[in-house]
């Protein structure tokens, strides 16, 4: 028995040294393996692309629903006071006969082209796109019947340039998928290691980003178009004398206050963090003109899935570039879309204060109108639209002070 547990004893001992060896063994190579990818890491321009991201808090946000019934009614309310600078009547105007005179020239109105524009103010979204098809034939055929051929043109010219427009977005995104803009359903942002991932995902935001844009200065143009220039060009100017400095005053503070309603609504505060993540992790490269010993630069590699170290140097399509010397890069050199992405969304503060200070001044402008004029239609149209600005503002602040909130600590 002795023995036996002695022979027990030695085979459990030298199982043990075996054992502890073969550990000791892995952890050596382990080690090494540590060690060498440590050093390979240290030596190399290439890292893991590893970014913190702050919690934003999220702003209710209006459905679209909401949004653009508020919209058509001061669009309409925008009409009217159109209307109201065209066929004013007082008596600095000139004198008439009888006390009975309106503030408006209502006779000379033709109710028929209110109609139809108040019909085009309802259908201007993109979800009634057969309602404002249907009413741009009704309107060519009214125009053409009581008019002429001229003021054909007054409706087939925005028809013409929305087609013109989306035939060449078409053409340009080949087979993307059509974007549809909107406040309801936003894109986010996948915080990934992998550079192609993080690359193909800043193609797609610059596409959202263009589209939003796109829709937000050309949705604003032709609501300007049909509030303010339509119904100059049906105005009889043998009976009615226009203050065409008044109207085309009129007409550019509406333009800039739609720009500003569009913007606050379809590029939320949730939007453009998700565009401040993305363009965190994109970084920059900056070309150098410099090519001495050019043949010892590694190649830029587009199948490359880590991130370049800060101050980076590689050559790509017969240049040379450093990466950005206060992060981490994953943009294609020479790719003016990461660029220009990269500069607008890099910093989390720039293009909210950009658009801040454009409401700030465009309110300043309207309170120098309203102390320049002070006739009764221009106190008013100018303070309607005050009204409106002042809401948009109230959203914009907000959103920079909340940016502010989480940020100044970086």
């Amino acid at each position: 028995m002795h023995q036996r547990n002695n022979n027990a004893n030695m085979t459990a001992t030298v199982m043990t040294s075996t054992r502890s060896g073969s550990v000791q063994q892995n952890d050596t190579v382990h080690a090494r393996l540590v060690t060498f990818c440590s050093t390979s890491s240290k030596s190399s321009s290439i890292s893991t692309n590893e970014v913190e991201h702050p919690y934003v808090p999220r702003p209710s946000i209006e459905s679209d629903f909401i949004f653009e019934s508020c919209l058509v009614a001061f669009k309409i309310i925008s009409l009217f006071l159109q209307y109201l600078l065209i066929y004013k009547s007082e008596k600095w105007i000139g004198s008439y006969g009888t006390s009975t005179d309106s503030f408006i020239h209502w006779h000379h109105i033709d109710r028929y082209i209110v109609l139809m524009l108040i019909i085009f103010c309802l259908s201007l979204q993109e979800k009634f796109f057969i309602l404002k098809v249907l009413i741009n034939i009704i309107a060519l055929i009214y125009s053409f019947w009581i008019y002429s051929w001229k003021y054909v043109l007054l409706f087939t010219y925005p028809l013409v340039c929305l087609l013109l427009i989306n035939q060449d977005h078409n053409t340009k995104s080949h087979n993307q998928q059509q974007i549809l803009v909107s406040s309801n359903t936003l894109p986010g942002h996948w915080c990934s290691t992998n550079a192609c991932d993080l690359r193909y995902e800043t193609d797609c935001l610059h596409i959202e980003f263009h589209q939003r844009i796109r829709h937000i200065l050309f949705s604003s143009f032709l609501s300007t178009y049909y509030i303010c220039i339509v119904p100059i060009a049906f105005c009889n100017t043998h009976y009615i004398r226009l203050d065409i400095i008044l109207l085309l005053q009129y007409g550019c503070i509406l333009f800039l206050s739609l720009i500003m309603i569009y913007t606050s609504h379809y590029l939320p505060l949730e939007l453009l963090t998700v565009f401040h993540r993305n363009g965190k992790h994109l970084g920059s490269w900056q070309c150098l003109t410099n090519n001495n010993n050019s043949l010892l630069i590694p190649l830029w590699d587009e199948k490359n899935q880590l991130a370049y170290q800060p101050n980076s140097i590689v050559k790509y399509k017969q240049h040379i570039y450093r990466s950005s010397n206060n992060c981490s890069t994953v943009a294609e050199p020479g790719n003016m879309c990461h660029t220009r992405f990269s500069f607008l969304f890099s910093r989390p503060l720039f293009l909210p204060l950009i658009l801040c200070s454009l409401q700030i001044i465009l309110l300043i402008i309207q309170i120098i109108f309203l102390f320049i004029d002070q006739r009764w239609f221009v106190l008013l149209s100018q303070m309607i639209l005050f009204i409106f600005n002042t809401y948009t503002i109230h959203h914009t602040t907000r959103d920079v002070y909340l940016l502010y909130l989480v940020y100044c600590g970086e």
